[in-house]
Parts: structure tokens; C-alpha cells; sequence
């Protein structure tokens, strides 16, 4: 016999599928907080850590200001990718499934906290990126008196204190409390809300008004305006640059020599602006679906909103996309910046392992040269060092084979001084 207390079974087509639907939930959502966000979590960290470190490389070398923006936005998002692990994918993980009780709730209210100023600080420091270069492609005056490094760097640690400032009341939303049994010796700690939160007043003036204003309703929407301003200014660009030399003209010296230098330089500048507008629109994207659902969570109720299991799967959802946007900014500076990817292959062959792996995958099929330091079974005993461009040193057996080489690196060197 069934117990009297059981949950009816379910017996009609409607409440199979409903019952089925939930599972489907439950699985997909402990997909995204787990498996997932924990893959892009590790991977987004190394990456950004690799991406911070190439960059402050650079800095030492006296590049742009823009570095001191791609720098802080790095390091929030790393922070942000810390934090969604401690809050989703640890739990997920652990105990399969978000915790509220026991020893780890201690975490919650620092690791609430600190996801939201994470969150904040990312949104900021993009749209100071934004800003910065829609002054510099439509009002470049204006770009050239505030777009110095100091200021620049005065700028990025301003808007992450006024960030940390912001999500202070945060802390105090949330606290741990100790739920005991009539045994008195049996208690569990247990994560609650506190009064502040439920304040109706406080609600409606941090969490709906403040909160729209500066991190996710007009922030999204000066976003998307900014960024399509940009995209058009960078169309334009690309008509003013191709109408500079005629693609039937013939070209006298003076054109070849204008089209050598400034249309070069001008080419950078336009990839490098491209990276950027990629960065600010992959974010953008990111962030309207939690931007979506924040409005909704004040239109509907926050309390009819945490019930319904699909809201819980948006939620999920759009926290897996900031993840996503925030592991994946490597890839973009990868695929569109040319210095970034000489620079990240300077740091790869830095190290010893990767050096070796970078000598095998490139110089596999020359039988002459020595591998990771070990000497060649075809390298004679009177070996010579050829010190290239990218400092990495081969053995050659014969004179001859020293001549080509300093040959090819003279070559190397004038093509790479020709694309700087």
C-alpha cells in the first residue's frame, strides 16, 4: 500500500509531461552550474591570468593607455569567474545541488557580496571603455586632453572603490543563522535574509532604482548606443581609408609611400578598435538577459519569481552567459590583436616547457636542429649558436647552414619591422 502521506503518481499525459519537464530543468540547470560554469571557471582563469600578465609586459614597454582598461576589466572578471564558482558550481559539485545549511553557508554572504561588486565593477569599467572609445574615433581632441595614462589609471582605481562602495549594503542583506532541534545539542547554520532585505522601502530604492540606473538598465542601454555610434564611425573609417589610394589608379612613389605607412597605421588602429568593439558588444549581449530578468523580477514579484522553476532556469542561464563573457575575452584578443599573439607566444616559449613544445611543433621536420637543449645525433662536435629575432638559439653543422640563417633572420627582421 502507498503511505497516505506520498505525493499522488502522476496519471494523466498533462502531469507526465509537467513532471518530466521539471527533471529537464533540474538536469540542465545542474549542467550550467556544475559541469559547465566549473570548465569555463578554471579555463577563463588561466587565460585571463596569461591575458594580465602579457599586458603588464606590454605596459612596462610603454604601450597605450587602453591597457589600463583591458587590465582592470580582467582582473574583475577573473574575480567575478572566483566567485561564480564558490556561489554555483563548487555546491553543483559537491553535494549536487545549491546548499543552504551547513558548514559552507558561512561563505554566502562574502561570496554574495563580492559577485555583486565583481558584477558592478565589470559593468563600469566596460562602458568607461566604451566611452573612451567613442572619444576617440568621433571627438579626438577631447580623447587626446583626457586619454592620458595617469588619468587614465586615476580613472580605473575611482571606479573600482566607487564599485566596492556600491555593493556594501549587500553584506548586510544575508546573514548565517543557527537553526537548533529540540535536542539541545544539535544545531545547523543556516543562510537567511535580514530585515534590511526585506525592507520595502530599501528594496524599491537600492535594488530597483539605484540598481537600473547604474548597472543594468541604462547602463545596457548606453552600451548599445555607444556601440552602435562606434561601429558606425569604424564603417566610415573603412570608406575613408579605401578612398585614399583608388584600388585602378596608378600609383606614383608618393601614393606607394602613403599607402605603406598611413594606411598600415591606419589598419592597426582599425583591428584594434574592432577587438575592442568586440569585447564591449560580446559583453553587452552577455548582460541584457540578466538585465531582462532583473526587470521582471520587480514587475512579477520577487516572491512568484523564485517559484516558477523556468525563471530559476533564466537565471541560471544568464549567470552561465556572464561566465561565458567573462572567460572568453582571451580568445578575442588572440584572434584580432597581432601584438597580443606575438606577446603571448614570447611568454609561452619563456618557459622551458613551453620553448620545448614550440621548438617540436614548428621545427619537427628539420632533421639538423637539437630540441629542448638535447644535443642531435646529426649536430657534429664543433657546433655554432645562431642567435635569431626571437631570441631562440639553434645548432647547426656546418658553416653554410649559419650563413642561410643569418640570411632568413635579416629577412625575418625587415618584414616584422615592415608590419609594426
Amino acid at each position: 500500500m502507498v503511505p497516505s502521506d506520498a505525493a499522488p503518481l502522476p496519471t494523466t499525459f498533462i502531469d507526465v509531461f509537467l513532471a518530466w519537464t521539471l527533471s529537464f530543468i533540474q538536469m540542465l540547470s545542474h549542467l550550467l552550474n556544475g559541469y559547465l560554469t566549473a570548465f569555463f571557471v578554471f579555463t577563463g582563469i588561466a587565460l585571463n591570468l596569461l591575458s594580465v600578465s602579457i599586458f603588464l609586459r606590454k605596459e612596462r614597454a610603454g604601450t597605450p593607455a587602453i591597457q589600463y582598461y583591458l587590465v582592470t576589466l580582467t582582473l574583475w572578471q577573473t574575480a567575478l569567474l572566483a566567485n561564480a564558482f564558490l556561489l554555483y558550481s563548487f555546491p553543483n559539485l559537491w553535494w549536487g545541488h545549491l546548499v543552504s545549511q551547513g558548514t559552507y553557508v558561512y561563505l554566502y554572504p562574502y561570496v554574495y557580496t563580492f559577485a555583486n561588486t565583481t558584477h558592478t565593477g565589470s559593468v563600469w569599467i566596460v562602458l568607461t571603455l566604451t566611452i573612451d572609445r567613442y572619444l576617440a574615433l568621433c571627438q579626438p581632441l577631447k580623447h587626446r586632453a583626457i586619454g592620458k595614462k595617469r588619468r587614465v589609471r586615476r580613472l580605473m582605481i575611482a571606479v573600482s572603490f566607487m564599485a566596492v562602495m556600491f555593493s556594501i549594503p549587500r553584506f548586510f542583506e544575508v546573514h548565517v543563522i543557527l537553526l537548533c532541534d529540540t535536542h539541545p545539542h544539535y544545531c545547523v547554520a543556516t543562510i537567511d535574509r535580514t530585515e534590511l532585505f526585506d525592507n520595502r522601502l530599501y528594496w524599491t530604492i537600492y535594488h530597483v532604482i539605484l540598481a537600473m540606473i547604474f548597472v543594468t538598465l541604462l547602463p545596457c542601454l548606453i552600451l548599445f548606443a555607444l556601440t552602435l555610434r562606434i561601429s558606425i564611425a569604424l564603417r566610415s573609417a573603412i570608406a575613408k581609408r579605401k578612398s585614399l589610394c583608388a584600388p585602378n589608379s596608378e600609383f606614383d612613389a608618393r601614393c606607394k609611400s602613403i599607402k605603406s605607412s598611413r594606411y598600415n597605421s591606419s589598419r592597426k588602429d582599425h583591428k584594434s578598435n574592432i577587438m575592442l568593439v568586440l569585447v564591449i558588444a560580446k559583453f553587452l549581449v552577455s548582460d541584457i538577459l540578466p538585465t531582462v530578468i532583473d526587470v521582471l523580477e520587480h514587475v512579477v514579484g520577487q516572491s512568484a519569481f523564485m517559484r516558477s522553476p523556468l525563471a530559476s532556469l533564466f537565471v541560471d542561464i544568464s549567470n552561465f552567459l556572464i561566465v561565458l563573457n567573462c572567460s572568453s575575452n582571451f580568445w578575442v584578443f588572440f584572434v584580432w590583436g597581432k601584438r597580443f599573439r606575438r606577446s603571448c607566444r614570447k611568454c609561452i616559449k619563456s618557459t622551458q616547457i613551453g620553448a620545448c613544445i614550440y621548438d617540436m611543433a614548428k621545427w619537427n621536420t628539420d632533421s639538423e636542429i637539437s630540441l629542448c637543449g638535447a644535443p642531435s645525433s646529426f649536430t657534429t662536435v664543433n657546433v655554432t649558436k645562431a642567435y635569431g629575432s626571437t631570441e631562440r638559439s639553434f645548432r647547426f653543422n656546418n658553416n653554410n647552414s649559419k650563413r642561410n640563417l643569418e640570411i632568413v633572420v635579416s629577412r625575418t627582421d625587415d618584414l616584422c619591422s615592415n608590419q609594426m
